[in-house]
Parts: C-alpha cells; sequence; structure tokens
C-alpha cells in the first residue's frame, strides 16, 4: 500500500468516475483500476461496492477515504515545512471560524503582512467541526474556534465574547410588542445552525420542547447564508449581532427584544502548531492586540477578555 494508491482512492471518492480520476492524475484508466484493486487486495477488504449500477463505496471504503485524506493533509503539512526557508517566509496555515474572518480577521492580516512581508497566509474557514478534522490531521497552525477550550497553552491568550440575540427583518416584527417570550419567538419562521455548530445547542434549549411550533424550521451552515436569509424575510435566527451590525444600524434588521437573555459565543485560540513556538506566540499576540482594538471600536456587541 502507498499513497499513491491512497491518493487515487481520494480522488474516485470525490469525482465518482474513472475516467475522470485518469485524467486529474494523468494516468490512463487501467492504471486507477489497477491501483485501486491493488488497494483492496493489500487491506484484504472491497472498497468499492460493484454491486451497483452508480459509484458507491463500501463502509470499508467510506472509513479507508477518511484516512487516506489525513494522510494527504499530513504529506501536504510535511512538504511544506521541509520548503520553509526563514521565519520571514513561513506559509502559515490559520483555521478560523467564520465570525472571526468577518470581524477579526483583517485587522490581523495587515499587521502581519505589515510585520512579515514575506510570510504566506493561508486561511481555512469552516464550521468547528469542519475545522477540528484539519486540526487532527495536523495540516493547520492554528486554529481560533467558537466555544472551544484551548488545547494548548500559548502565550498571551485571550477570549472574544460575541453577544448573540434574536435577529429579524423589520417587515417580521410587531411594531408595540415590547418583549418577546419563547411562545412568541417559536411561532415566527426561525432559521437554525446544523446539530454540529455551537450555536445550535444555545437554542435549542432556549427553545425548549416549543420549538417544534407550527411555523416554518430552516437550517444553514454558514451564517452569511443565515443574514442572506434573514434579510429575504424568511424568518428570525440567533446569531452574534455584531455580524448584522450595518443592517441593525440601517434599520433593515432589527434586534428583537427578548425576555430572556442568550449566553456569549466565545471564540478563542484552541490549538495551536508548538513546533512552530517562536512564530505561533508571535502570531497569538498580534491577534490580541486585533481582537482588542476591534472589540474597543464595537463594545455594543463584542467584548475582549485577557487571559481567558
Amino acid at each position: 500500500m502507498n499513497l499513491h494508491q491512497l491518493e487515487t482512492l481520494y480522488w474516485l471518492a470525490q469525482l465518482q468516475n474513472y475516467q475522470r480520476v485518469a485524467d486529474k492524475l494523468r494516468l490512463s484508466q487501467p492504471a486507477i483500476s489497477a491501483r485501486i484493486n491493488t488497494l483492496e487486495e493489500t487491506l484484504g477488504a472491497a472498497l468499492i461496492d460493484r454491486s451497483k449500477a452508480h459509484f458507491s463505496l463500501t463502509d470499508q471504503g467510506y472509513d479507508v477515504v477518511q484516512y487516506a485524506e489525513r494522510m494527504l493533509d499530513l504529506r501536504d503539512s510535511m512538504f511544506r515545512k521541509i520548503s520553509e526557508t526563514d521565519s520571514e517566509g513561513h506559509r502559515l496555515r490559520i483555521a478560523a471560524a467564520s465570525l472571526s474572518v468577518m470581524t477579526l480577521a483583517p485587522r490581523l492580516f495587515d499587521a502581519l503582512k505589515q510585520r512579515f512581508p514575506n510570510l504566506i497566509c493561508d486561511v481555512i474557514s469552516a464550521s468547528d467541526h469542519q475545522l477540528a478534522q484539519h486540526i487532527e490531521a495536523g495540516s493547520v497552525d492554528v486554529a481560533f474556534l467558537s466555544n472551544a477550550p484551548p488545547t494548548v497553552q500559548v502565550s498571551k491568550l485571550f477570549t472574544v465574547h460575541y453577544e448573540i440575540r434574536w435577529i429579524a427583518h423589520r417587515d417580521l416584527v410587531e411594531p408595540r410588542k415590547k418583549a418577546y417570550g419563547v411562545a412568541d419567538l417559536t411561532r415566527l419562521p426561525i432559521i437554525h445552525y446544523p446539530r454540529t455548530s455551537p450555536l445550535f445547542p444555545m437554542t435549542e434549549a432556549y427553545l425548549g420542547e416549543t420549538q417544534l411550533g407550527a411555523a416554518s424550521r430552516h437550517s444553514a451552515n454558514s451564517l452569511g447564508t443565515i443574514v442572506q436569509m434573514l434579510k429575504q424575510r424568511m424568518g428570525i435566527a440567533a446569531i452574534p449581532a455584531i455580524a448584522v451590525a450595518d443592517e441593525i444600524e440601517t434599520g433593515e434588521l432589527v434586534v428583537l427584544p427578548a425576555e430572556q437573555p442568550l449566553r456569549v459565543l466565545k471564540v478563542r485560540c484552541a490549538y495551536a502548531n508548538m513546533a512552530r513556538r517562536e512564530l505561533i506566540d508571535t502570531l497569538a499576540e498580534m491577534a490580541g492586540e486585533a481582537a482588542m482594538a476591534y472589540c474597543a471600536e464595537n463594545p455594543k456587541w463584542t467584548r475582549f477578555v485577557p487571559g481567558e
């Protein structure tokens, strides 16, 4: 078994077509089939379900693809580290929840560019659940996650607290209503995060058993998508208010006066590659300075907490 065989299986799982994989890897289709057959013989298990008319992996095939993806990520990570020559010529891979990218990242990247002109920054923005897979594979150097405890001690630890509010389009709001109870909220269509989001258990606990009312229940796995759905009057959502601060300012979207407050969402540096301790410590310090400045400019919806 070798990485070429695993890479072939990985791309076959993505493209689901032998010829397309052959074109991508610049091999013949028989060579692709031979790699898969050899891999199956080595593992002693069928990875492709050949009883179906369409392409399908077996259960063992799905498992092997997950391992293959991790091994390929590790290979790429190794090549990146070998190619680095000096501290200012490094490539830094930063994993960050979408909220961090929207709020803290621009100021941080400007500071990094000024301090390390030759530093190359790659950003991976996804859900915490998806970013955890990159951390496990060792394919990122630092990760800023939501509501996750830090797994390694770095200097200048900090946390940003984001105020969560029920947000709605102004057309969905009752002008004279002074406060919305749980029953009032569940009568409106609600836009949820998926279960893997740290905001899902927060809203689930808030709404309790009443959440399955007669109104529509939508789901979206992107903060940007939820914001667009709010603007399209598709429902209400409990989100970090800072994400729609401009829309709140113009009156397009409004904060619903809820009777019970929601907990804050905490974002912190939850993972760091300590093999690059000096660079990571510098990054953490600069990220803290950027976060402190951002929160000072947006005190209504954010709060900087040092040492947390």
